[in-house]
């Protein structure tokens, strides 16, 4: 046990491993109140529509790495709007503890291609948005509805 968690230790260089989340950045992308998903083809939750997102590689900020998502998943450019959160997610799927910085972003010109790894890209109205997509963004989407300006 050290600092009251179980880490593991090397007593010959008093190395101790401490396990640090993976960080994501997330890119919930509109143009002209449609809010732009992809379906993942990869896991985890693979066949699921969600916002284009990724790890955050080294030398890179998370808002790069937002867009550079973006474009990698989803064929299209953007630009960052404001952040919308920072939060801890555990996907026990494949990756474990992640932090995960979620950003606002209107998305430019040009038409939605998937990427690599996703097996589709297209803008959704708002209505026609995943239940657990409209609870995890609800704050935003009111806000994309009201018209408020990206």
């Amino acid at each position: 046990m050290i600092e009251g968690k179980e880490r593991k230790y090397c007593p010959s260089c008093d190395f101790i491993d401490y396990r640090n989340p993976l960080p994501v950045a997330v890119a919930v992308a509109v143009r002209d109140k449609r809010f732009l998903l992809i379906k993942r083809g990869i896991p985890p939750k693979k066949g699921a529509w969600g916002s284009p997102s990724g790890f955050v590689e080294v030398g890179e900020t998370p808002e790069e790495a937002c867009l550079r998502e973006l474009k990698e998943e989803a064929g299209v450019s953007g630009e960052i709007v404001r952040l919308i959160r920072v939060a801890r997610r555990e996907d026990p799927e494949v990756y474990g503890d992640m932090l995960v910085v979620v950003y606002l972003v209107k998305v430019g010109d040009g038409e939605p291609a998937p990427g690599v790894e996703a097996e589709d890209a297209k803008f959704f109205d708002i209505g026609e948005l995943p239940d657990y997509y409209a609870c995890l963004f609800g704050n935003v989407i009111e806000e994309v509805q009201r018209g408020k300006p990206l």
